[in-house]
């Protein structure tokens, strides 16, 4: 997916967001923020946003001196996520379909993006459990992915964010006995799960972890190391967690499933879905 108009504000939003996890001073912050607008003006828009994210947030690494500068807010989402992963387990289990009950604790992890707030109160966690309950699906698309799990031999599971990732785990774990891996940011990357992040979500228990070697939100393909680059091609399905991976795959050209909340009007204008709306999409591959 390329970038539109509407995509530059927000590189500058996100830019500003991560400077605050770092406690900035005024003279780093407008450093910051000038490097970033004038990459920005200057970025091709055929290109995916997950490609200026990534020279977004090197920028921010480089002039912080952090590594990860939203080390601290990744603790917190895993917390959040295995304080109340016995519970979503046991729901899941006393559930009539497991499978489609695991898979709405899946997507609805995907609200643990900081990519676009970084503010706890706008994401309404205290409702967590009940908003998974409830909010609509599309049925037809959760059969053709159920029957493609069914069917596949192997599953390369492409990660987006950590303490989302313990959900990802909850629907792993309804998964047949097939080879499942599951695929992480070679280094950090907003919040985006790394190994130590996948790790601490207990992942190892159900998945081979796998870094796909890039720094950048997504799934730049051309960025990803060979290994990874393999897998992907040789896997019998791709499952693609959240925006960014939806935003650099979607020319992708071989099949695979999205699944991620649409969280702002590009993304829901480009899928034919609602802001808030839950996706469950299939991608047949841009050569079929």
């Amino acid at each position: 997916m390329q970038i539109y108009n509407q995509c530059i504000p927000c590189f500058i939003q996100q830019a500003y967001d991560a400077l605050q996890q770092v406690d900035s001073d005024e003279a780093l912050t407008h450093r910051t923020l000038q490097r970033v607008l004038q990459e920005a003006a200057r970025f091709p828009t055929t290109r995916t946003p997950p490609e200026m994210a990534q020279i977004t947030h090197r920028i921010i690494r480089e002039e912080t001196g952090r590594a990860d500068p939203y080390e601290k807010i990744k603790r917190r989402s895993t917390e959040f996520a295995l304080r109340i992963m016995d519970e979503a387990r046991a729901i899941i289990n006393g559930s009539i379909d497991p499978f489609k009950m695991a898979l709405r604790f899946s997507i609805a992890g995907n609200i643990l993006d900081f990519a676009l707030t970084t503010k706890w109160t706008q994401l309404d966690l205290a409702n967590f459990i009940e908003n998974t309950r409830v909010q609509p699906l599309n049925d037809a698309a959760v059969e053709q992915l159920r029957k493609a799990v069914r069917r596949a031999g192997s599953i390369l599971f492409l990660g987006d964010n950590a303490g989302e990732t313990v959900f990802d785990r909850l629907l792993i774990e309804q998964f047949p006995n097939t080879d499942v891996f599951y695929a992480v940011k070679g280094s950090p990357v907003i919040n985006d799960a790394t190994l130590a992040d996948a790790r601490a979500a207990g992942l190892h228990e159900v998945a081979e972890l796998t870094e796909n070697g890039s720094d950048a939100p997504g799934t730049i393909l051309e960025d990803c190391n060979a290994p990874f680059r393999w897998l992907f091609n040789e896997a019998g399905l791709v499952i693609a967690k959240g925006q960014a991976n939806y935003e650099s795959l979607s020319q992708a050209k071989r099949p695979l499933f999205f699944l991620t909340q649409v969280k702002c009007p590009v993304i829901g204008r480009d899928l034919g879905e609602p802001v808030g709306g839950w996706v469950v999409r299939e991608h047949k591959g841009t050569e079929q």
